[in-house]
């Protein structure tokens, strides 16, 4: 269902761009109406790919690198840019309809319409609807280059511009011992064709390089296919650290057809699943609790798989808990939660722009926790970016990130 929802909106969305291309070419070119059978070309056969993509899920990982550059992402950057162009032409269309629609009421009124009529055959309102009809054409002309530009570059470029970000917490209670102690993390691995074993090395020796007292990856080892875990598997068995490090599943991870096998490649390549269940991190005399969900999609089941993981945890502390989704903040409070480190939301992928703390992006539909650090009450979290994609392999103006969080008492 949710396939075929997401294959309406898409041909939808190329439908209406289409129409508005073609009644371009009209207007522009009235002497050449094969323009027009031309303009239906791209249309159909991307339109036709992506529902074949859609329906059958093919192997992309299976495909040959010379086709995945010269018809793979031809096909995403395509996509990508008509997605953009769709969505900033739809939000026009609707913005604008409450006036149209006034307009269109305004002169059927018997003693107001002959008045407007008359207004607008008028040679200044003619010369105005004229210049707006070129603003606007001018304007979707350039939104147009700037979607296809920005989509190529997102997918040939955007999602490799990795990026460092340092965040401190204040953790109360923190013991005199872990004070200063870091946290490297990696988030969205989405091992695929998009994110081979070369790419994940990269990241991988980015974060040894950090010297991290602790590394955490918490969810979406793959993106969608079981055999995808063991490219990351050969890759994360590099990875170490002083206090070891940790992961929990995430969505995609169950969207594999044998999750449990994901899990045991992850866990025996040293990446130690905590699923449902915690560990005691101890330093001299003092101890931190790191907890682990495994992915959840409700609230009930969070507060309820935060219970499970926070028994058989005698010693009193501050609690930090890897949960893949970040939805589950007012639970994680509620818990006595102090610190939460989430991914899932690849800080939008696709940002549109940032406005103070408010990152405005599609993915704010699904989440009001899209990157960055969060505070509710005493609880606390943050949300990475993430180093991978899903859907469209593209990051634009969304750099992939590594993480490094450090822990202080004051």
């Amino acid at each position: 269902m949710f396939r075929i929802t997401m294959l309406a909106i898409v041909l939808g969305l190329q439908l209406l761009l289409y129409l508005i291309a073609r009644r371009w070419l009209r207007g522009r070119f009235p002497a050449r109406p094969r323009l027009q059978y031309l303009l239906a070309v791209p249309f159909i056969l991307f339109n036709g790919a992506m529902t074949w993509v859609l329906l059958a899920r093919p192997k992309i990982g299976a495909f040959s690198p010379w086709f995945i550059t010269l018809a793979v992402n031809p096909f995403y950057i395509w996509h990508g840019a008509t997605l953009i162009l769709g969505v900033v032409v739809l939000a026009g269309l609707l913005i604008a309809l409450p006036f149209k629609g006034l307009r269109m009421l305004l002169r059927v009124i018997p003693r107001v319409g002959p008045r407007i009529r008359s207004m607008e055959a008028t040679p200044p309102a003619q010369k105005f609807d004229a210049g707006r009809r070129t603003f606007i054409r001018r304007g979707l002309t350039g939104l147009t280059a700037a979607s296809f530009g920005g989509a190529a570059y997102g997918v040939l470029a955007g999602k490799s511009d990795l990026e460092y970000t340092r965040t401190g917490f204040v953790i109360p209670g923190l013991p005199e011992e872990f004070n200063g102690f870091t946290i490297g993390m990696v988030s969205d691995v989405h091992s695929s064709a998009f994110m081979t074993k070369t790419d994940m090395d990269v990241y991988v020796q980015g974060l040894l390089s950090l010297r991290a007292d602790l590394i955490v990856v918490p969810g979406d080892f793959v993106n969608a296919m079981t055999d995808e875990v063991y490219p990351f598997a050969e890759s994360f068995s590099a990875l170490h650290a002083p206090f070891g490090v940790y992961g929990v599943m995430g969505n995609h991870d169950y969207f594999a057809r044998d999750p449990e096998r994901v899990a045991r490649e992850v866990d025996g390549c040293g990446v130690r699943l905590l699923r449902n269940d915690n560990v005691l991190l101890r330093k001299g005399a003092s101890t931190l609790t790191l907890m682990g969900l495994d992915d959840v999609g409700r609230p009930d089941r969070a507060a309820s798989f935060m219970q499970t993981a926070s028994k058989n945890i005698a010693t009193p502390g501050p609690r930090i808990l890897l949960c893949h989704r970040p939805y589950f903040l007012r639970q994680a409070a509620e818990q006595g939660i102090d610190l939460v480190l989430s991914g899932h939301t690849h800080g939008g992928q696709v940002v549109f722009g940032r406005f103070g703390d408010m990152t405005i992006t599609p993915a704010r539909i699904a989440s009001e926790y899209v990157w960055g650090p969060y505070r509710l009450g005493a609880a606390q979290m943050f949300v990475s970016r993430g180093i991978g994609t899903v859907g469209i392999p593209m990051r634009i103006n969304c750099p992939p990130e590594i993480a490094v969080i450090t822990l202080t008492r004051t």
